[in-house]
């Protein structure tokens, strides 16, 4: 049996506080928690200095990741606003991340608005955005991870091919001894944009996209699909991930958390207690999972 680290998404208890949130984790022996600024009490209470200092000492007990604003947001929009609102949230959540101690955070790429594929000027808006918040990250010695999206024709970063070109130009970008803007990081190649893997996001490519990016991964979101369609309960997943997860970890020596990422509405459940009994009954099929082929 290995060492895990299992935890959950805050959005799971999204109707809670995090103060109630932290102690749900702990009640559940959960020692990894994603951490999303958009849980609505919080959200609504960012600007208050003294509640967000506040929460330090709650949320030190774990594992921490943040998942940077996504909602309305996109990295890759030809909109101004919305393109520079994208920036200055990822800005924000690495100043946050840096308060709370969390070491890496969950970024999305962005997509094409119309349902058509992404053209330059998506991309060019996408790289812009990397390169400022990379830049701020650095700086602050915070890892930003990008995550595979679903696979839909107007998302960027869904394939592992895609992915990969990205991960790879980022990370011989800032190794470039001829660079000096990066040249003072050299030497800590996991500054370097890395990646959260979304294992309902990638479905069938799962294993694709542990052989091939398995060195760049440092976050895990994984929950069941069901009918082709992603954050269903683990064990009702018609997609056995049990061999890339395992390969993941003993293959490639993967020691990060896994965070599980259900959306509540996919299981027919409302209240606390039972919103707990369907994570601790999760976490334990998880762990069966990472060491069924062991």
């Amino acid at each position: 049996m290995c060492e895990l680290k299992i935890g959950c998404s805050t959005l799971f208890f999204w109707e809670y506080s995090i103060e109630i949130i932290c102690d749900i984790f702990k009640d559940m022996n959960l020692n990894c928690m994603e951490f999303f600024p958009e849980n609505p009490e919080f959200w609504e209470r960012r600007n208050d200095l003294d509640y967000i200092c506040s929460l330090k000492k709650e949320l030190k007990h774990f594992n921490l990741i943040l998942h940077a604003p996504t909602i309305e947001l996109n990295p890759s929009s030809t909109n101004d606003y919305v393109h520079e609102a994208s920036i200055k949230e990822t800005l924000w959540s690495i100043n946050l991340a840096k308060l709370y101690g969390a070491r890496y955070i969950t970024i999305h790429p962005g997509k094409r608005p119309t349902k058509r594929p992404p053209r330059k000027q998506e991309y060019d808006r996408f790289y812009r955005y990397l390169d400022e918040v990379l830049d701020y990250a650095k700086k602050n010695n915070i890892t930003l991870c990008l995550e595979n999206l679903p696979k839909k024709i107007n998302y960027i970063c869904y394939s592992p091919q895609e992915m990969g070109e990205v991960l790879n130009k980022y990370n011989n970008k800032y190794d470039d001894p001829n660079n000096d803007k990066y040249k003072k990081n050299e030497k800590n190649n996991d500054l370097n944009l890395k990646m959260t893997l979304d294992f309902a996001h990638a479905k069938e490519e799962a294993q694709n996209f542990v052989d091939r990016l398995n060195q760049y991964i440092k976050n895990i979101h994984i929950s069941g699909v069901v009918n082709g369609k992603d954050h269903y309960p683990l064990e009702l997943s018609q997609i056995d991930f049990s061999k890339p997860v395992n390969d993941l970890v003993y293959k490639y020596n993967y020691k990060n958390c896994f965070n599980l990422e259900i959306d509540d509405k996919n299981c027919k459940i409302r209240s606390k207690n039972e919103k707990i009994e369907f994570i601790i009954k999760e976490a334990e099929y998880l762990e069966n999972l990472i060491n069924k082929n062991k």
